[in-house]
Protein backbone atom coordinates (compact mmCIF):
# COMPACT_ATOMS: atom_id res chain seq x y z
CA UNK A 1 0.00 0.00 0.00
CA UNK A 2 1.23 3.57 -0.50
CA UNK A 3 2.09 5.92 1.69
CA UNK A 4 2.48 8.53 -0.38
CA UNK A 5 0.10 11.59 1.32
CA UNK A 6 -2.78 12.62 -1.36
CA UNK A 7 -1.85 15.91 -3.63
CA UNK A 8 -5.21 17.48 -2.39
CA UNK A 9 -4.71 17.84 1.49
CA UNK A 10 -7.16 18.34 3.81
CA UNK A 11 -7.83 22.82 3.91
CA UNK A 12 -7.94 22.21 7.75
CA UNK A 13 -4.79 19.78 7.87
CA UNK A 14 -2.86 22.20 5.73
CA UNK A 15 -3.50 25.07 7.85
CA UNK A 16 -2.76 23.83 10.97
CA UNK A 17 0.43 23.22 9.47
CA UNK A 18 0.84 26.34 8.29
CA UNK A 19 -0.06 28.04 12.19
CA UNK A 20 2.31 25.45 13.35
CA UNK A 21 5.05 27.04 11.10
CA UNK A 22 4.04 30.53 12.38
CA UNK A 23 4.76 28.78 16.10
CA UNK A 24 8.01 27.54 14.88
CA UNK A 25 9.35 30.84 12.98
CA UNK A 26 8.18 33.05 16.76
CA UNK A 27 9.74 30.39 19.31
CA UNK A 28 12.84 28.77 17.30
CA UNK A 29 13.46 32.39 15.59
CA UNK A 30 13.74 33.93 18.94
CA UNK A 31 15.06 30.95 20.99
CA UNK A 32 17.66 30.24 18.39
CA UNK A 33 19.72 33.17 19.39
CA UNK A 34 19.69 33.07 22.65
CA UNK A 35 21.70 30.22 22.93
CA UNK A 36 24.33 32.35 21.79
CA UNK A 37 23.36 34.78 25.44
CA UNK A 38 24.39 31.14 27.70
CA UNK A 39 28.30 31.43 28.69
CA UNK A 40 29.15 28.06 29.04
CA UNK A 41 30.83 25.72 27.06
CA UNK A 42 27.89 24.44 23.94
CA UNK A 43 27.68 20.61 25.22
CA UNK A 44 26.88 21.98 28.89
CA UNK A 45 24.35 24.24 27.35
CA UNK A 46 23.25 22.17 25.00
CA UNK A 47 22.28 19.89 28.14
CA UNK A 48 20.70 22.21 30.33
CA UNK A 49 18.56 23.03 27.31
CA UNK A 50 17.55 19.02 27.32
CA UNK A 51 17.38 19.07 31.00
CA UNK A 52 14.28 21.99 30.93
CA UNK A 53 12.90 20.63 27.91
CA UNK A 54 12.16 17.13 29.06
CA UNK A 55 10.86 19.24 32.65
CA UNK A 56 8.55 20.90 30.54
CA UNK A 57 7.26 18.01 28.14
CA UNK A 58 7.50 15.88 30.72
CA UNK A 59 4.19 15.85 32.65
CA UNK A 60 1.99 16.08 28.68
CA UNK A 61 4.32 13.04 28.03
CA UNK A 62 2.72 10.64 30.86
CA UNK A 63 -0.33 12.23 30.23
CA UNK A 64 -0.49 11.15 26.30
CA UNK A 65 0.63 7.57 27.14
CA UNK A 66 -1.93 6.99 29.77
CA UNK A 67 -4.64 8.34 27.57
CA UNK A 68 -4.35 7.33 24.16
CA UNK A 69 -5.16 3.77 23.50
CA UNK A 70 -4.94 3.52 19.78
CA UNK A 71 -0.96 3.56 20.40
CA UNK A 72 0.91 0.61 18.55
CA UNK A 73 4.31 0.35 20.66
CA UNK A 74 5.95 -2.38 18.12
CA UNK A 75 9.62 -2.92 17.85
CA UNK A 76 9.84 -0.16 15.03
CA UNK A 77 7.85 2.66 17.04
CA UNK A 78 10.84 2.47 20.16
CA UNK A 79 13.88 2.23 17.35
CA UNK A 80 12.11 5.11 15.26
CA UNK A 81 11.80 7.31 18.74
CA UNK A 82 15.23 6.03 19.93
CA UNK A 83 16.70 7.80 16.30
CA UNK A 84 14.46 10.87 16.86
CA UNK A 85 16.00 11.40 19.63
CA UNK A 86 19.61 11.23 19.03
CA UNK A 87 18.96 12.82 15.69
CA UNK A 88 17.86 15.66 17.95
CA UNK A 89 21.14 15.69 19.95
CA UNK A 90 23.13 15.20 17.13
CA UNK A 91 21.65 18.30 15.30
CA UNK A 92 21.42 20.51 18.37
CA UNK A 93 25.53 18.91 19.21
CA UNK A 94 26.73 20.40 16.23
CA UNK A 95 24.31 23.69 15.92
CA UNK A 96 26.14 24.41 19.27
CA UNK A 97 29.76 23.87 18.52
CA UNK A 98 29.00 26.06 15.06
CA UNK A 99 28.28 29.18 16.84
CA UNK A 100 31.70 28.65 18.80
CA UNK A 101 33.67 27.90 15.69
CA UNK A 102 31.73 30.84 12.67
CA UNK A 103 29.27 33.63 12.69
CA UNK A 104 25.58 32.93 13.94
CA UNK A 105 24.18 34.48 10.77
CA UNK A 106 26.49 31.41 8.62
CA UNK A 107 25.11 28.78 11.13
CA UNK A 108 21.73 29.24 10.64
CA UNK A 109 21.77 28.64 6.71
CA UNK A 110 23.91 26.65 6.41
CA UNK A 111 22.05 24.35 9.25
CA UNK A 112 18.83 24.90 7.30
CA UNK A 113 19.85 22.98 4.10
CA UNK A 114 17.81 20.00 5.67
CA UNK A 115 15.74 19.07 2.35
CA UNK A 116 18.53 18.83 0.31
CA UNK A 117 19.67 15.74 2.45
CA UNK A 118 16.22 14.69 2.71
CA UNK A 119 16.48 14.60 -0.87
CA UNK A 120 20.21 12.70 -1.05
CA UNK A 121 18.25 10.28 1.58
CA UNK A 122 15.42 9.34 -0.99
CA UNK A 123 17.77 8.81 -3.66
CA UNK A 124 19.89 6.61 -1.43
CA UNK A 125 16.82 5.07 -0.41
CA UNK A 126 15.37 4.59 -4.07
CA UNK A 127 18.42 2.58 -4.84
CA UNK A 128 18.07 0.20 -2.39
CA UNK A 129 14.25 -0.21 -2.59
CA UNK A 130 13.09 0.64 -6.28
CA UNK A 131 9.51 -0.80 -5.59
CA UNK A 132 9.18 0.75 -2.19
CA UNK A 133 5.75 3.24 -2.30
CA UNK A 134 7.17 5.38 0.47
CA UNK A 135 7.53 9.47 0.00
CA UNK A 136 10.89 8.70 1.48
CA UNK A 137 12.07 6.84 -1.31
CA UNK A 138 11.01 8.63 -4.79
CA UNK A 139 13.95 8.80 -7.03
CA UNK A 140 14.62 12.31 -6.99
CA UNK A 141 14.00 13.76 -11.17
CA UNK A 142 16.14 15.66 -13.26
CA UNK A 143 14.74 19.05 -11.74
CA UNK A 144 15.01 18.06 -8.14
CA UNK A 145 18.69 17.60 -8.84
CA UNK A 146 19.05 20.59 -10.69
CA UNK A 147 17.76 22.46 -7.61
CA UNK A 148 19.94 20.55 -5.51
CA UNK A 149 22.82 21.88 -7.55
CA UNK A 150 21.61 25.33 -7.35
CA UNK A 151 21.34 24.88 -3.17
CA UNK A 152 25.23 23.78 -2.62
CA UNK A 153 26.11 26.63 -5.53
CA UNK A 154 24.44 28.90 -2.85
CA UNK A 155 26.37 27.66 0.37
CA UNK A 156 29.19 27.97 -2.08
CA UNK A 157 28.73 32.05 -2.71
CA UNK A 158 28.10 32.29 1.20
CA UNK A 159 31.32 30.32 2.39
CA UNK A 160 34.05 31.88 -0.11
CA UNK A 161 32.84 35.35 1.44
CA UNK A 162 35.89 36.31 3.50
CA UNK A 163 36.02 37.42 7.19
CA UNK A 164 34.76 40.84 8.48
CA UNK A 165 36.55 42.69 10.65
CA UNK A 166 33.57 43.71 12.68
CA UNK A 167 32.59 40.15 13.11
CA UNK A 168 32.51 39.16 17.31
CA UNK A 169 33.85 35.72 15.66
CA UNK A 170 35.43 35.04 12.64
CA UNK A 171 33.68 32.74 10.18
CA UNK A 172 35.66 29.25 9.59
CA UNK A 173 35.08 26.70 6.63
CA UNK A 174 35.30 23.89 9.50
CA UNK A 175 32.56 25.82 11.15
CA UNK A 176 30.50 26.16 8.26
CA UNK A 177 30.79 22.17 7.56
CA UNK A 178 30.08 21.52 11.48
CA UNK A 179 26.64 23.38 10.73
CA UNK A 180 26.40 21.06 7.39
CA UNK A 181 26.00 17.73 9.73
CA UNK A 182 23.90 19.90 12.16
CA UNK A 183 21.58 19.43 8.88
CA UNK A 184 21.74 15.94 7.72
CA UNK A 185 21.26 14.97 11.47
CA UNK A 186 18.11 17.78 11.64
CA UNK A 187 17.23 15.94 7.79
CA UNK A 188 17.59 12.15 10.12
CA UNK A 189 15.37 13.96 12.98
CA UNK A 190 12.42 15.16 10.80
CA UNK A 191 12.58 11.94 8.52
CA UNK A 192 12.52 9.53 11.80
CA UNK A 193 9.88 11.55 13.16
CA UNK A 194 7.66 11.23 10.08
CA UNK A 195 8.29 7.26 10.12
CA UNK A 196 7.41 7.55 13.93
CA UNK A 197 4.03 8.70 13.71
CA UNK A 198 3.02 6.53 10.89
CA UNK A 199 4.21 3.38 13.03
CA UNK A 200 2.38 4.13 16.18
CA UNK A 201 -1.14 4.73 14.54
CA UNK A 202 -1.04 2.71 11.16
CA UNK A 203 -4.68 2.90 10.68
CA UNK A 204 -5.15 6.27 11.26
CA UNK A 205 -2.45 7.58 8.07
CA UNK A 206 -2.44 10.45 7.31
CA UNK A 207 -4.37 11.37 9.86
CA UNK A 208 -2.57 10.94 13.07
CA UNK A 209 -4.06 11.79 17.09
CA UNK A 210 -2.50 14.79 18.78
CA UNK A 211 -1.32 12.61 21.83
CA UNK A 212 1.73 11.87 19.50
CA UNK A 213 3.19 15.22 19.32
CA UNK A 214 3.73 14.97 23.13
CA UNK A 215 4.77 11.51 23.20
CA UNK A 216 7.25 11.54 19.97
CA UNK A 217 8.64 15.29 21.35
CA UNK A 218 8.96 14.14 25.31
CA UNK A 219 10.64 10.63 24.58
CA UNK A 220 13.06 12.51 21.77
CA UNK A 221 13.78 15.48 24.56
CA UNK A 222 14.50 12.70 27.22
CA UNK A 223 17.06 10.12 24.92
CA UNK A 224 18.49 13.97 23.98
CA UNK A 225 19.39 14.28 27.51
CA UNK A 226 20.84 11.20 28.03
CA UNK A 227 22.85 11.49 25.07
CA UNK A 228 23.39 14.73 26.35
CA UNK A 229 24.75 13.23 29.36
CA UNK A 230 27.25 10.82 27.83
CA UNK A 231 29.04 13.16 25.63
CA UNK A 232 29.69 15.49 28.75
CA UNK A 233 31.45 11.65 30.15
CA UNK A 234 33.46 11.23 27.22
CA UNK A 235 34.38 14.55 26.69
CA UNK A 236 37.12 16.21 28.97
CA UNK A 237 37.48 19.03 30.39
CA UNK A 238 34.03 20.57 28.61
CA UNK A 239 32.10 20.21 32.20
CA UNK A 240 31.79 18.76 35.67
CA UNK A 241 29.29 16.54 37.20
CA UNK A 242 28.25 19.26 40.14
CA UNK A 243 25.81 21.84 41.22
CA UNK A 244 28.50 24.67 40.73
CA UNK A 245 28.15 27.34 37.87
CA UNK A 246 29.30 28.16 35.29
CA UNK A 247 30.46 24.63 34.25
CA UNK A 248 28.22 22.00 36.09
CA UNK A 249 25.56 20.14 34.74
CA UNK A 250 23.06 20.50 36.45
CA UNK A 251 24.12 23.84 37.67
CA UNK A 252 21.46 25.97 35.63
CA UNK A 253 19.02 26.54 38.44
CA UNK A 254 22.11 28.43 40.59
CA UNK A 255 22.78 30.68 37.84
CA UNK A 256 21.81 34.27 38.28
CA UNK A 257 20.10 34.38 34.84
CA UNK A 258 18.20 30.83 35.64
CA UNK A 259 15.11 32.45 34.75
CA UNK A 260 16.85 33.50 30.72
CA UNK A 261 17.89 29.64 30.83
CA UNK A 262 14.48 28.41 31.50
CA UNK A 263 13.18 30.98 28.72
CA UNK A 264 15.62 29.22 26.00
CA UNK A 265 14.32 25.61 27.28
CA UNK A 266 10.55 26.08 27.04
CA UNK A 267 10.59 28.27 24.07
CA UNK A 268 12.84 25.69 22.35
CA UNK A 269 10.55 22.99 23.34
CA UNK A 270 7.52 24.57 22.00
CA UNK A 271 8.72 25.23 19.06
CA UNK A 272 9.57 21.71 18.50
CA UNK A 273 6.17 20.74 19.65
CA UNK A 274 4.97 23.00 16.47
CA UNK A 275 7.65 21.16 14.37
CA UNK A 276 6.10 17.88 14.76
CA UNK A 277 2.35 19.74 14.30
CA UNK A 278 4.04 20.58 10.93
CA UNK A 279 5.23 17.16 9.48
CA UNK A 280 1.79 15.73 10.60
CA UNK A 281 -0.19 17.91 9.03
CA UNK A 282 2.20 18.93 5.70
CA UNK A 283 3.90 16.61 3.56
CA UNK A 284 7.83 15.92 4.64
CA UNK A 285 9.29 18.69 2.04
CA UNK A 286 7.07 21.11 2.49
CA UNK A 287 7.60 21.30 6.52
CA UNK A 288 11.29 21.01 5.87
CA UNK A 289 11.63 23.76 3.12
CA UNK A 290 9.50 26.04 5.13
CA UNK A 291 11.70 25.86 8.17
CA UNK A 292 14.16 27.21 5.71
CA UNK A 293 13.08 30.55 6.11
CA UNK A 294 14.48 30.72 10.22
CA UNK A 295 17.74 31.78 9.23
CA UNK A 296 16.06 35.04 7.93
CA UNK A 297 13.93 35.16 11.28
CA UNK A 298 16.62 33.85 13.34
CA UNK A 299 19.68 36.51 12.30
CA UNK A 300 16.95 39.60 12.59
CA UNK A 301 16.60 38.30 16.16
CA UNK A 302 20.95 37.82 17.00
CA UNK A 303 21.16 41.11 15.73
CA UNK A 304 18.64 42.54 17.80
CA UNK A 305 19.63 40.04 21.28
CA UNK A 306 23.23 39.50 20.44
CA UNK A 307 24.68 42.05 18.18
CA UNK A 308 25.98 39.67 14.97
CA UNK A 309 26.12 41.97 11.93
CA UNK A 310 23.18 41.79 9.61
CA UNK A 311 24.43 39.42 6.24
CA UNK A 312 26.36 41.27 3.87
CA UNK A 313 25.34 41.62 0.09
CA UNK A 314 27.19 38.49 -0.73
CA UNK A 315 25.76 36.61 2.30
CA UNK A 316 22.66 37.63 1.22
CA UNK A 317 22.84 36.79 -2.50
CA UNK A 318 24.07 33.13 -0.93
CA UNK A 319 20.95 32.81 1.27
CA UNK A 320 18.65 33.86 -1.66
CA UNK A 321 20.45 31.13 -3.65
CA UNK A 322 20.27 28.41 -1.36
CA UNK A 323 16.38 29.03 -0.55
CA UNK A 324 15.48 29.15 -4.18
CA UNK A 325 17.30 26.01 -4.89
CA UNK A 326 15.54 24.44 -1.64
CA UNK A 327 12.51 25.15 -3.23
CA UNK A 328 12.69 24.44 -6.30
CA UNK A 329 13.57 21.18 -5.09
CA UNK A 330 10.32 21.21 -3.01
CA UNK A 331 8.58 21.84 -5.83
CA UNK A 332 10.14 19.34 -7.79
CA UNK A 333 9.57 16.61 -5.27
CA UNK A 334 5.92 17.44 -5.04
CA UNK A 335 5.47 17.38 -8.40
CA UNK A 336 7.20 13.84 -8.84
CA UNK A 337 4.94 12.55 -5.73
CA UNK A 338 1.67 14.01 -7.17
CA UNK A 339 2.86 12.37 -10.66
CA UNK A 340 3.53 8.90 -8.56
CA UNK A 341 0.33 9.37 -6.88
CA UNK A 342 -1.65 8.88 -10.23
CA UNK A 343 1.21 6.41 -11.65
CA UNK A 344 -0.25 4.40 -7.97
CA UNK A 345 -3.88 4.50 -8.63
CA UNK A 346 -3.63 4.04 -12.32
CA UNK A 347 -1.80 0.34 -11.57
CA UNK A 348 -4.23 -0.46 -8.86
CA UNK A 349 -7.31 0.41 -11.41
CA UNK A 350 -5.48 -2.01 -14.06
CA UNK A 351 -4.89 -4.84 -11.29
CA UNK A 352 -8.91 -4.07 -10.43
CA UNK A 353 -9.75 -4.44 -14.00
CA UNK A 354 -7.50 -7.99 -14.73
CA UNK A 355 -8.60 -9.58 -11.66
CA UNK A 356 -12.43 -9.23 -12.76
CA UNK A 357 -11.87 -10.11 -16.09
Amino acid sequence: MSHVRPHNMAPRSRWTGIFALFVVMCACGIGGPMFDLVEVPPIVRNSWRSQISAMFLFPSLCWSCFTDDSIRWTKTVILTLFVVGVCLELSYATWNIALEMTTFPRTALFAQVHPVFILLGAACAALVSRHAQSELVTFPSRTEWFGVGVTISGAIITTTYSNRRDQQRPSTITGDLVALCSAISYAGYIASMRRTQNAMYPGLQPRITNASVFIVQGFATIIMMMCSFLILAIVPDQADWSLNPPYGVFAWPHCDDVRFIIAVGVLIAVGHLAITVAVQNLPLLVASVSLTLLPIVQTLFSHALVGTPILTVREIVGAIVTILGVALTTVAHDKSLAEKHRENEEDSRRISIDNRS
